[in-house]
């Protein structure tokens, strides 16, 4: 597997890829971020909902204490 995640800007949202698969069920973990399942209930991504609410945080850079 290639892509790692894809954001759609129209509907912003945010999918992660932790392995392949098709959907078969999910679960909300908190308002707007949802865990996905495929037919043998393994997780194969996390969704998130609104993920623009989040760029300020993704964008600032991490300081790293030494």
């Amino acid at each position: 597997m290639n892509k790692k995640y894809h954001y759609d800007e129209k509907s912003d949202s945010l999918f992660i890829y932790l392995k392949e698969g098709e959907e078969e069920n999910f679960e909300e973990i908190a308002p707007g971020i949802n865990i996905e399942f495929d037919k043998n209930n393994e997780m194969i991504g996390v969704e998130i909902l609104k993920a623009s609410r989040f760029s300020d945080k993704i964008r600032k850079p991490i300081a790293i204490k030494h």
